[in-house]
C-alpha cells in the first residue's frame, strides 16, 4: 500500500519524487493544503533518498490526509474501492462517447496499473454487450492483455462465470466471438453451461466444432456434445486423442474425455479403464482437477466400484485444496457412495461437507438435480418427499434431458 500512497501523491502534485527539491516542493504543498509542517528530510527518508528509518504513523496519516483520506487506516481500507470506482466511471464515459481507441488504450493501461483488472474488464464487457458493440468486444478479447495465460486460474474463473451468465441471459453468442481464441478460452470453455446443452450452448458447440479453431477447443466441443447425447439417451461414441497433443491438454479436459470413455464403455470394463488411466498419470498431478468431471459421471452411472476407487486415490489429497467447486463435486460423489454403501457415519460427514452454493453457476442446476435425488431418498417425511419430487420433475422438465426420468429419481438408491 505504500507504493500506492506514493503513486497517489505523485498524481496529486503532478510530479514524481526523485530528489531533494521534489521533497521540498511536497513539504510546502502539504503545509499549504493541510497547515501541517512535515520536514523535507522526513520525506526524503520516506522516499528512500536518505538512509531510511521506520516511518511514523503521524507521517503516514499526514500523507494520507494530503490525498483526501481521513488517515492512513482509511486509505488502506478504502483505496482499492475508490480506485475501482474512478476507473469504472472512466469506463462508463468512454463507452458513452463510443471512442474505440480510447477504450482499447484504457484496457491496456488498466492491465498495467489496476490490482483488480478482471472486475473492470467484466464491467466494460457488460456495458459493451448492453450496447451490442460486439465488434469492439471482439477487438478487446484479441488484445494480448486478455490472453488466457495472463490471468490466474481464479481470475479466469471470475471472468468466465460473470460474462457467461450474461450470455445465458441473452441466450445467444455473436458470430464474431466464435473464432476469438481468448474469448473461447476465458469465457466459453470456462462457463460450460450444463443448463443449456439443448439450447444455445449446444448449438454454439456445433459451430465451434466445425470452425476447428484449435485442436483442444474442437476436442472439448466434441466431448461436451457427446455428453449431451448421453443425457438425451442417445448412443454416444468415444474417440481417440492425438498422442502429440495429449500432454498439452488441460487436466479437466482429460478428465472429461475419461468420463466419455466410461459412459460409452461396458460397465464391466469401467474399473479397468480408470485404473489404466490412473497408472498413466504423472506422480505429481492435480487429481481433483483430473477427476472433476468423473465425480459426477460416476453418480450418473451409479458405479460404486469407481466411486470407491476415486475415494481411495483422492481423499488423502484434499487437506489443502482451494478450488471449492471441484472439491464440492468430490463431496457429492462421496455422499452418494456412502449412502449406497450404507455407511451412515461417512454419509453424515460428507453431507456436512457438500455445499450447493459452492457449485459453479454453469453447473448449479445440473448438480441440484442430482442432489434432489439424494434428498428424496434420505427424506422420511411424506410431505417433503412430495415437494422434492415436484421440484425434481420441474427442474428436469426445464433442463429437458430425458436421462433424468422420474423413475431415475424413485429407484436410484434401490
Amino acid at each position: 500500500m505504500i507504493e500506492n500512497l506514493k503513486k497517489e501523491i505523485a498524481k496529486k502534485i503532478k510530479r514524481e519524487i526523485k530528489n531533494r527539491g521534489d521533497c521540498v516542493f511536497l513539504s510546502n504543498a502539504i503545509f499549504e493544503i493541510l497547515d501541517i509542517e512535515i520536514s523535507y528530510n522526513t520525506l526524503r527518508r520516506f522516499y528512500n533518498l536518505l538512509p531510511s528509518t521506520k516511518t511514523s504513523i503521524k507521517t503516514f496519516n499526514t500523507l494520507a490526509q494530503f490525498i483526501g483520506y481521513k488517515n492512513y487506516i482509511d486509505f488502506t481500507q478504502n483505496y482499492k474501492y475508490k480506485e475501482k470506482i474512478n476507473i469504472t466511471e472512466i469506463i462508463y464515459k468512454s463507452v458513452a462517447k463510443n471512442k474505440p481507441e480510447d477504450i482499447v488504450n484504457l484496457v491496456k493501461k488498466t492491465k498495467k496499473s489496476s490490482e483488480d483488472f478482471t472486475s473492470l474488464i467484466i464491467i466494460l464487457i457488460r456495458e459493451l454487450w448492453h450496447n451490442r458493440n460486439f465488434k469492439l468486444i471482439d477487438r478487446i478479447f484479441n488484445l494480448k492483455a486478455l490472453n488466457f495465460n495472463s490471468f490466474s486460474y481464479d481470475e479466469v474463473l471470475k471472468l468466465g462465470n460473470s460474462i457467461g451468465l450474461l450470455i445465458r441471459k441473452k441466450d445467444k453468442l455473436h458470430p464474431l466471438l466464435l473464432n476469438n481464441i481468448n474469448f473461447l478460452d476465458c469465457v466459453f470453455l470456462i462457463f460450460v453451461d450444463y443448463s443449456s446443452l439443448n439450447k444455445y450452448y449446444g448449438d454454439t458447440l456445433e459451430i465451434i466444432k466445425k470452425n476447428n479453431v484449435r485442436y483442444d477447443i474442437t476436442l472439448f466441443s466434441k466431448a461436451v456434445l457427446e455428453f449431451r447425447n448421453f443425457i438425451n439417451n442417445t448412443k454416444i461414441k468415444d474417440f481417440d486423442i492425438d498422442k502429440p497433443h495429449k500432454k498439452q491438454l488441460h487436466s479437466i479436459l482429460i478428465g472429461r474425455l475419461l468420463s466419455l470413455k466410461l459412459l460409452s464403455a461396458n460397465p464391466d470394463k469401467a474399473l479397468e479403464i480408470i485404473n489404466t488411466h490412473h497408472k498413466s498419470l504423472p506422480l505429481k498431478v492435480d487429481l481433483i482437477s483430473n477427476y472433476y468431471e468423473v465425480f459426477t459421471t460416476t453418480i450418473l452411472l451409479k458405479n460404486i466400484e469407481i466411486m470407491s476407487f476415486l475415494i481411495d486415490k483422492v481423499e488423502s489429497k484434499i487437506d489443502f485444496y482451494y478450488q471449492n467447486s471441484q472439491l464440492n463435486s468430490f463431496y457429492l460423489m462421496c455422499l452418494f457412495y456412502y449412502r449406497l454403501a450404507g455407511d451412515l457415519e461417512n454419509e453424515t460427514k460428507f453431507f456436512k461437507a457438500f455445499k450447493l452454493n459452492d457449485c459453479r453457476h454453469s453447473y448449479e442446476e445440473f448438480i441440484s438435480l442430482l442432489y434432489l435425488i439424494y434428498e428424496y431418498d434420505s427424506t422420511t417425511t411424506k410431505t417433503k418427499k412430495i415437494t422434492l419430487r415436484i421440484r425434481y420433475k420441474s427442474l428436469s422438465k426445464k433442463l429437458n434431458y430425458s436421462f433424468f426420468s422420474e423413475d431415475f429419481l424413485l429407484t436410484y438408491f434401490d
